[in-house]
């Protein structure tokens, strides 16, 4: 009765709890890795925490945390056939994807109607979804792989020698790093793309979101 009461005001429920969870642990993981590892790149002239040496232990502990935050994720999208919301539906890739990237450049600077509403059976716009995608099931697997194997070189020397040493692990680590901060700047400033500056940061709280259609 309450969801009923709730889409008749305007609402769409598109994050259950145990996503909003998960989200707020990843957005938690991912604040700390990025605090720690800025400070190992950049020891001398940045003291986040107490030492190098203890933002490197925790940056390391935060990454195993990582590593078992995105496993959680991934199999849990698996199970739940959620996975379907990362995946293209016929026309996104043709004409969603440019529709979307005209809207996002130009549109929404001329007050243009969105070119996609979201739903609870599909709640990421063309754009959305291969953004994800790469970053999800690509991108981030990577970050994770190249630390494990920067954390244990001994234990995967081979790997290590194979991808070309410690120094071209670490370095494709960091190339990763930024690339996924880069992209989390982005995130952040499109979720202020609403009916109001806030909805959807309020959505992932209380799973709620305007139904702007």
């Amino acid at each position: 009765e309450i969801a009923m009461n709730r889409e008749k005001e305007g609402f769409l429920y598109l994050h259950p709890v145990t996503e909003r969870i998960w989200h707020l642990i990843h957005a938690a993981v991912v604040l700390l890795l990025i605090l720690s590892g800025t400070q190992i790149h950049w020891p001398d002239g940045i003291k986040i925490f107490s030492s190098f040496k203890q933002a490197v232990s925790i940056h390391n502990t935060i990454g195993l945390i990582a590593v078992a935050d995105f496993l959680l994720w991934f199999w849990y999208n698996l199970l739940s056939k959620r996975i379907t919301h990362y995946l293209f539906v016929p026309g996104d890739l043709r004409h969603g994807v440019p529709a979307q990237a005209r809207y996002y450049t130009v549109g929404i600077f001329k007050g243009e109607t969105k070119p996609f509403r979201p739903a609870p059976e599909n709640r990421f716009n063309p754009l959305q979804k291969l953004t994800y995608f790469v970053v999800m099931f690509v991108l981030v697997p990577l970050l994770l792989a190249s630390g494990i194997l920067f954390m244990y070189p001994m234990a995967f020397s081979g790997l290590m020698e194979l991808f070309g040493g410690l120094k071209v692990v670490a370095g494709f680590h960091i190339l990763l790093a930024f690339t996924l901060v880069s992209f989390l700047i982005i995130h952040l400033y499109l979720a202020t793309i609403g009916a109001a500056v806030l909805d959807q940061y309020k959505s992932i709280i209380t799973g709620w979101a305007v139904d702007e259609g």
